[in-house]
């Protein structure tokens, strides 16, 4: 909060979460929860100050590091949160932890996720099909039936950032075990479409272009 709100602003705009923790002079203290729909509404605003700003953030809710699954999710019940920061014995945030995030991890995947997917889980008649880079590689294997690695990030657009260590500045093919995957859409800031080949199809072209970029 002791930035220029122009670059506030601007941050806010390119923004691909739902929520964000704010700090203020000090990174390591969090004074509040943003709300990127709340915050959005009041971005064509010119005189959008740092009060305003201020006004939107929900007080933070903190979980030790230590606090069991089940536990965290009752408390998440008891005190009607669905966001929390993890923090460690110091009081370091270590991450950002929410509801959704406890159940995919106890039964796998979480209803409200699956809207997106569940309206086009079929493989176009050429053998492909568009994921966005938002996509959990958990619900991408269900559908589609994948062995995407999950043992590491949990959306396409974070396995393939991995892979990369960068974000590509063209269209890029890459073969993640035997799926050819061609990034066809990307920002600054992320990976939003990519066309994914159906295994053991014949797709010669995807195939090549991911042995020349691997």
């Amino acid at each position: 909060m002791s930035r220029p709100i122009e670059e506030v602003i601007h941050q806010l705009e390119t923004c691909y979460h739902h929520h964000l923790p704010v700090t203020d002079a000090d990174p390591d203290k969090v004074i509040g929860i943003l709300s990127i729909r709340k915050a959005i509404s009041m971005l064509g605003d010119t005189s959008f100050t740092h009060e305003q700003f201020k006004a939107l953030l929900a007080e933070p809710y903190f979980i030790p590091s230590g606090t069991e699954v089940l536990q965290q999710m009752k408390f998440f019940q008891e005190s009607q949160q669905r966001i929390g920061l993890v923090v460690d014995e110091y009081g370091i945030v270590l991450g950002l932890a929410t509801i959704e995030d406890i159940v995919e991890e106890l039964i796998g995947e979480f209803t409200t996720s699956l809207p997106s997917l569940a309206n086009k889980t079929k493989w176009l008649e050429d053998g492909t099909y568009l994921a966005s880079g938002s996509s959990s590689l958990r619900d991408l294997n269900r559908l589609l039936n994948l062995n995407l690695p999950l043992d590491g990030p949990r959306t396409l657009n974070g396995l393939l950032l991995e892979i990369l260590e960068e974000i590509p500045d063209n269209d890029v093919s890459i073969k993640v075990g035997n799926c050819v995957m061609e990034i066809i859409q990307f920002d600054q800031q992320a990976i939003k479409t990519v066309r994914i080949y159906q295994p053991n199809k014949s797709h010669k072209q995807a195939e090549s272009q991911a042995s020349n970029a691997g």
